[in-house]
């Protein structure tokens, strides 16, 4: 049985998933959010859990008995971790796909560790280092790497991109911050998205990709000729449109900057670590303040926007996906 609800935590376990189907064995996904659309576009049948009951998924469970357990992380009481309750004794593993708020993707992780998964399959030993520092048991934990960064450039072209136009990737910061409000970065969507529009050359256009857990109006206060919402039907479509890429430390920076697009990644007054390791190594580029961000912006206009300083592919040896069945396939012959 695999699941997930956040697109990150799915994206992370479908190739995973789409493994173990190839190879014949019988899945079976319960999933709610964003990431019904990702197994469905991928061709792979998951069952829409919005509206279950606890009695109503206890059912099922029951009813596919599942000898095993995937899925991807997603903060707050999400349809995996419902599932991960009433599957007590059932081996489980679960993919995380980034950098950050470990303890919230787990029931109760911060108070009681006795509520894990089986296994935890992590990208690198700065995500095992990190969560062991933040309590977690090291002995759970597996580096794996992140499936999904073997797909990242997938769908994603160069050649009809728009120079002139630069894609805003939003996340939504001060929704999650409202909600739990440790999470507080510093800065939020907001923030960084009045900063850019305040600093965009006259000449560049300004497409913003909403978060799949964003409302459609939600920007609508910036919007103007040279500011729109991106309409393309797919993530891949908009970065492939766009000449420049600008988010804030979202894991889809990683993946344009590997699509080798330009990449700024904009975090202005972050408080805490920055959760995006490709910054530290310059692969993407993360201005300090608002006149850097404004140099940056000049310089892509001007042809002398900043080359990577390393490759992206030198941070995860690929083979992720066989890593990952490879911990599902231990646990199930233990």
């Amino acid at each position: 049985m695999f699941s997930a609800n956040d697109p990150g935590g799915a994206l992370a376990i479908l190739p995973a998933v789409m493994a173990l189907i190839a190879r014949g064995d019988i899945v079976r996904g319960i999933v709610t959010g964003p990431a019904l659309g990702i197994f469905l576009h991928a061709s792979v049948a998951a069952d829409d859990a919005s509206g279950y009951s606890d009695d109503k998924l206890a059912r099922e469970i029951q009813t596919f008995k599942p000898g095993g357990y995937l899925a991807g992380t997603s903060i707050g009481n999400s349809i995996d971790k419902r599932i991960l309750e009433q599957l007590k004794g059932t081996p489980s593993v679960y993919v995380i796909d980034f950098w950050s708020h470990y303890g919230r993707r787990f029931p109760e992780a911060e108070a009681d560790y006795a509520h894990l998964p089986t296994r935890v399959c992590v990208t690198d030993e700065r995500m095992r280092d990190e969560m062991v520092r933040e309590g977690f048991p090291p002995g759970p934990l597996a580096i794996t790497g992140n499936p999904h960064f073997e797909h990242f450039t997938e769908g994603i072209t160069r050649g009809a991109e728009d120079k002139q136009l630069a894609i805003f990737i939003s996340q939504p910061i001060r929704k999650d911050v409202q909600a739990e409000g440790s999470l507080d970065c510093g800065f939020d969507e907001y923030k960084v998205l009045e900063t850019i529009i305040a600093c965009l050359p006259a000449n560049m256009g300004l497409s913003i990709r909403l978060h799949p857990r964003e409302e459609a109006g939600k920007f609508n206060a910036y919007l103007n000729e040279q500011v729109n919402i991106a309409k393309e039907a797919t993530l891949e479509e908009a970065l492939s449109h766009a000449g420049l890429v600008i988010g804030m430390f979202s894991p889809v920076l990683m993946q344009s900057a590997l699509a080798g697009k330009p990449t700024i990644s904009y975090q202005p007054d972050r408080t805490g670590d920055d959760p995006l390791p490709t910054n530290a190594l310059g692969i993407t580029i993360a201005p300090k303040d608002k006149t850097e961000l404004a140099d940056l912006l000049a310089a892509y206009v001007n042809g002398t926007f900043p080359h990577p300083a390393s490759r992206i592919e030198t941070l995860w040896p690929k083979g992720a996906t066989a890593r990952v069945v490879g911990v599902i396939d231990g646990l199930l012959l233990d």
